[in-house]
């Protein structure tokens, strides 16, 4: 388990940078959200349900393909946040499973 003063990785603020289409930002802010409660859950070893996160990562995948050059290289930073929380997590879990 990680010392109680290490920062969990900064997601972005749903708010900050270019506008994107609706469905799209709605779901990554979803992303963002779901990351930082397991994150949290994690870290005071609580049970976590990740079902559907492969889904719902996939789908935003496949929406970002779609967007124009411009706009998915604008989006860029908040994927790469998104994998950073992601492989956050998975540290964190892989962590507490070694402590048990």
């Amino acid at each position: 388990m990680s010392p109680p003063d290490t920062p969990s990785p900064a997601l972005p603020d749903p708010a900050a940078g270019p506008p994107f289409p609706a469905p799209l930002d709605a779901a990554i802010a979803t992303l963002e959200g779901m990351l930082r409660v397991a994150l949290a859950l994690a870290a005071a070893r609580r049970p976590i349900d990740l079902a559907g996160l492969d889904q719902r990562v996939g789908r935003v995948c496949a929406q970002a393909l779609d967007l124009p050059p411009e706009e998915g290289r604008a989006l860029r930073p908040r994927l790469a946040a998104l994998l950073t929380g992601i492989e956050a997590l998975a540290a964190q879990l892989a962590a507490t499973a070694g402590e048990d």
